[in-house]
């Protein structure tokens, strides 16, 4: 009997550990594998950042095709899938976002706050439907942030109570890298920020422009916000009565929209982009690697704005 249940005994240790092994050689081998393709990953990565160059120049050499990004963005990937079928690439257009940096102008050799500005950016958070009661200071706050000079505003970041405060972030003074700063201000609540956040963005200059070839259902908030007098239906008929080409002046955006050109300010507007995130997606044997590069395409040297530094 004791020799029975020995022998039992040592066949189950037997299974257990042959169990064991068989599940650690196939994690092995799944780790091995994820490492393999994490690596071609990043030679892909590497390999694409060398030829980022040309495409940014092809961009640049036929920004006319960008009046239409969606258009464009078809374009690209039909000629690129013939060659890397395993890359995707999506086109986003930054010239209809909400630029925080034109919250402040230069003057002389600081940044002080740009009033006119201010205004526009009262009108988008109305729009969005942001608490009313705290318009005013989170206006202010914006202010203290982005400005270099020593004026603080009354309910800004740098007033005593504010400071004071150990639980809010210390003001830059200075213009913003990137949109998620405004996170810092810790005045809005979270659902607050998702509201508004699809449609604001940080670019390196201090003007408020908008493409309008790129006027869509999602951002045609911030054109309201920026030129008041324009009604929904307005929005409409620049949607509607958009050529597949884009509209290519003013005088085209009134002849063709049926608009009152009174209604929109001419000096807010662009007709092709002037900024871009590329957003480049791999599939490697199902795994699936994310990344983007912000562009500009006003000048053809020094384009790269910043990049993604994760996978």
């Amino acid at each position: 009997m004791k020799k029975g249940f020995v022998l039992i005994s040592t066949l189950a240790l037997i299974l257990i550990l042959s169990f064991l092994v068989l599940v650690l050689s196939r994690t092995i081998y799944t780790d091995t594998l994820k490492t393999n393709i994490y690596s071609t990953s990043i030679e892909k990565r590497i390999e694409l950042i060398n030829t980022e160059k040309i495409l940014i120049d092809t961009f640049i050499s036929n920004s006319d095709r960008l009046r239409n990004v969606e258009f464009a963005e078809g374009e690209l990937n039909f000629i690129i899938n013939t060659k890397i079928p395993d890359l995707l690439i999506e086109l986003n257009d930054l010239s209809t976002c909400f630029n925080l940096n034109s919250l402040v102008k230069p003057f002389r050799n600081i940044y002080v706050k740009n009033e006119l500005v201010g205004e526009r950016f009262k009108n988008f958070l109305k729009i969005n439907e942001i608490d009313r009661n705290k318009h005013r200071e989170f206006l202010d706050r914006l202010y203290d942030s982005l400005d270099t000079d020593s004026l603080p505003e009354p309910f800004g970041a740098e007033d005593l109570f504010y400071i004071a405060n150990e639980n809010l972030s210390l003001s830059p003074d200075q213009p913003y890298l990137h949109k998620s700063q405004i996170k810092n201000l810790s005045l809005l609540t979270d659902n607050e920020i998702f509201q508004i956040y699809p449609n604001i963005c940080a670019l390196p200059h201090n003007e408020l422009q908008f493409n309008i070839n790129g006027l869509n259902e999602q951002n045609y908030l911030v054109l309201l916000a920026m030129s008041p007098n324009l009604s929904f239906n307005d929005i409409e008929k620049l949607i509607i009565n958009r050529p597949p080409q884009g509209y290519i002046s003013f005088a085209n955006v009134i002849n063709l929209s049926g608009i009152s050109e009174d209604r929109i300010d001419s000096s807010l507007l662009i007709y092709k982009p002037e900024y871009l995130q590329i957003n480049y997606t791999f599939d490697l044997e199902g795994q699936f690697f994310h990344f983007y590069s912000v562009i500009s395409l006003k000048t053809r040297n020094n384009n790269l704005i910043h990049r993604s530094t994760s996978l």
